[in-house]
């Protein structure tokens, strides 16, 4: 069952609240450190808007004009030497859990197919993570995101969007910027993997160095 069809509205073009390069210098990376379990996370901070970790893609019309607040939103992460997609959810049917299912298509036609295999982190922003190989992170760095597809397996409800439209709230007001956001936090995510992680294979770091052109 499709849950919300944002295709049958039509809404002007807003201006964008910041330009691209003010968007991005405003993003943190953060390492969040535990000395007990003696582990690091590394994470995106003040993405689209100030506190946000994530990049926030909307999907439901509620007028020409109301963008719905509900969204999902993706970013990425590395703990433990693995880098995640990090996946949230502030859709009540859209539970992200173990088994759903998040399709990613980009502009030069490839497609990420993910289903959870972990149980989601329960809370007003329900939350779940990927581990991504090599390839699939080149993907997010190199090829701009076109549109998703959010299955929730056990209730048989899905959404869709292409992230063409925004909540006022979000500094990104235009899909091109969007695009180029999550481009950025996957280049980054790559370049702190090489500097920190000492384990990773020759391979994984020729790959990652061939995308930077390093």
């Amino acid at each position: 069952e499709y849950l919300a069809d944002y295709s049958q509205y039509i809404t002007s073009q807003k201006k964008p609240k910041e330009s691209l390069e003010q968007i991005i210098n405003k993003i943190q990376l953060i390492h969040q450190k535990d000395d007990f379990e003696d582990s690091e996370f590394i994470y995106f901070l003040n993405i689209a808007q100030d506190g946000s970790s994530y990049l926030p893609m909307y999907f439901e019309m509620l007028t020409e004009d109301i963008v719905s607040s509900s969204h999902i939103g993706l970013s990425f992460g590395i703990f433990q030497n693995f880098i995640l997609l990090q996946v949230n959810s502030i859709v009540t049917e859209m539970g992200l859990a173990k088994g759903d299912r998040l399709i990613l298509i980009f502009e030069n036609g490839k497609k990420i197919d993910i289903t959870f295999d972990s149980k989601r982190s329960s809370g007003f922003i329900k939350t779940n993570s990927y581990g991504l190989s090599p390839k699939q992170l080149m993907l997010f760095a190199s090829s701009g995101l076109n549109k998703w597809k959010l299955i929730s397996t056990r209730r048989n409800v899905y959404i869709v969007g292409d992230n063409s439209i925004f909540h006022e709230s979000s500094s990104i007001q235009k899909k091109k910027n969007s695009q180029e956001v999550l481009k950025y936090l996957a280049k980054t995510t790559i370049q702190e993997y090489l500097k920190n992680n000492k384990n990773s294979t020759t391979h994984n770091k020729d790959v990652y160095n061939q995308l930077l052109g390093l």
